[in-house]
């Protein structure tokens, strides 16, 4: 069971937000800055829990995924697809929440903000590679921690929240201001569909990027 996101909860979302136009994570993105030192500070702290076992997956999505992630720095992509049948671009990522206070007006507006920074990095990483789709979907998952009874501890995706747009309509947004509120009207204008599960929901797709948690959030 999912719940989409009310319009008045939408608006009191966007009273209270400040706009954020800057993305620093765009020079990652475009190619002006190199991804392997971008990625080395970061490196140094996770442990790799699961790869693409199978080499399938295509090199050009998997340099896409390397790049959004470096630009991103809380999120770590374990799988991204292009449907061509369905003309569907999808990607799953585990998204590491920003440690704010959520019981004040402050901190709920940080993570949706981060939230709204990691799903706007996505659409301008892969927007060249899915030319030709007709939507961008993102599910963010949060990491959860198990003790699995013959591998011992290991880790499943919790869905977070899904965002599902036109690519016109995430070329267009691109292409204009990008704020938290601008973000938001997307959803109250009906352009961006948020939802987000009820009950617990977990991710059983097949992972064919390499897959790293931070320990910290471990």
């Amino acid at each position: 069971m999912r719940r989409v996101v009310t319009i008045a909860s939408v608006f009191l979302i966007a009273l209270f937000a400040s706009a954020c136009s800057a993305l620093p994570g765009l020079r990652v993105l475009t190619g002006q800055q190199d991804t392997e030192s971008a990625n080395a500070s970061s490196l140094q702290q996770i442990t790799l829990v699961m790869a693409d076992k199978g080499g399938d997956t295509d090199p050009v999505l998997i340099a896409i995924a390397d790049r959004i992630e470096a630009a991103a720095g809380n999120v770590d992509i374990i799988e991204i697809r292009q449907d061509e049948g369905a003309r569907v671009f999808s990607v799953n990522m585990l998204f590491n929440q920003p440690q704010a206070d959520t019981t004040t007006m402050q901190g709920r507006v940080a993570v949706l903000d981060a939230m709204r920074r990691a799903v706007e990095l996505t659409w301008q990483g892969v927007m060249r590679v899915s030319e030709g789709d007709a939507v961008l979907s993102i599910r963010l998952l949060g990491p959860n921690r198990i003790t699995t009874l013959d591998n011992g501890p290991s880790f499943i995706g919790v869905v977070n929240s899904e965002f599902s747009i036109e690519r016109s309509a995430a070329a267009s947004y691109l292409a204009g201001q990008r704020s938290l509120n601008t973000f938001y009207d997307l959803i109250v204008q009906g352009t961006l569909s948020y939802t987000a599960p009820t009950t617990p929901e977990f991710y059983q797709g097949q992972p064919n990027h390499p897959m790293y948690m931070l320990s910290a959030g471990a």
